[in-house]
């Protein structure tokens, strides 16, 4: 990562609270790693909830715009005084345009995939962005694949595969904009890195750039693609939970941040399978869905290439 910017005041965020040791900075780390893990939970199961609302259903990019709304502001906070988290940078806008693309696209492909989808394959799904991450980078950055890496990756299919053979709630609609989700969002991963090199900069001050001119490119396809809610007729539950995502979608940006910039990337991928296992057992529970040994074994096999695959990927 390229180096960060440093003025009076500011505080990167990767050298925040430098003088923090032992316990103190094991409890920060920790509640850093279970508000990444909260906000992630509680989002997924906010969404779903807000989504049996048909008139919410009909409103994905309004509600994308939603949350690029809620990280801008967030961010925006953060990079300021007291908190100075990190340097907000400005970023040439039209080389930024295509990036944003891709992110609106993942993130709206990943709502209506849960919107479709049960909480369980839709998680599943997800996983499998990892396996095509690495084929990504192997066929236009040129990155090769050892035999070990492949057995990683190769587990985490088996065992998504494994899994989502009695995965319910799912249709052939559902299952195909699934793999739309993770092939965009593999695409934005790979470009995302690339582009943290070419501009120098962090992903916090990469995300600042993006965030706003995503809710600007969404804005325009509104009035072509969204049907526009009667607010009135919306349960007032369910605009609350609408006001909690925004929250949580929010905290979960700061979060990831936070770890990574703590910590390690390779922490947040940890993290981030235990996330898995708290969503999939809830949302199977919550389904009526006993968990099979089948199931079991394809749950290790998915998380453990994941993990496996992270550790070789951080060499």
């Amino acid at each position: 990562m390229a180096k960060e910017k440093l003025i009076k005041g500011e505080i990167p965020l990767s050298a925040a609270s430098p003088g923090l040791k032992g316990t103190g900075k094991q409890l920060i780390d920790g509640a850093c790693i279970l508000l990444n893990i909260a906000s992630t939970v509680t989002l997924v199961f906010l969404n779903k909830w807000i989504f049996k609302d048909p008139q919410l259903k009909r409103a994905q990019i309004s509600f994308a715009i939603w949350h690029f709304l809620c990280t801008t502001i967030v961010l925006w906070t953060a990079s300021r005084r007291p908190f100075n988290l990190f340097v907000p940078v400005r970023l040439p806008f039209l080389q930024m345009i295509p990036l944003c693309m891709f992110f609106a696209g993942f993130l709206i492909l990943g709502n209506l995939s849960l919107a479709l989808n049960s909480v369980g394959f839709y998680q599943l799904a997800k996983i499998m962005t990892t396996p095509c991450v690495a084929l990504l980078q192997y066929l236009f950055l040129g990155k090769s694949v050892t035999l070990l890496t492949i057995g990683a990756l190769a587990s985490v299919c088996i065992g998504v595969g494994l899994t989502n053979s009695g995965a319910t709630g799912t249709t052939t609609l559902g299952a195909s904009v699934a793999t739309a989700a993770f092939v965009v969002t593999g695409f934005y991963q790979v470009w995302i890195g690339k582009k943290m090199k070419d501009f120098a900069v962090s992903s916090p001050q990469l995300l600042l750039n993006q965030a706003p001119i995503s809710v600007l490119l969404l804005a325009v396809l509104v009035p072509f693609f969204d049907t526009v809610p009667d607010v009135n007729a919306i349960p007032r539950d369910t605009l609350v939970a609408l006001f909690l995502s925004g929250l949580a979608a929010a905290s979960l940006n700061l979060s990831q941040f936070l770890i990574i910039g703590r910590m390690s990337a390779l922490t947040f991928n940890v993290a981030s399978n235990v996330k898995t296992i708290i969503i999939l057992s809830y949302g199977w529970i919550s389904e009526g869905r006993p968990l099979t040994i089948r199931d079991t074994f394809g749950i290790v096999l998915a998380l453990g290439g994941a993990t496996v695959y992270s550790q070789l990927s951080q060499k």
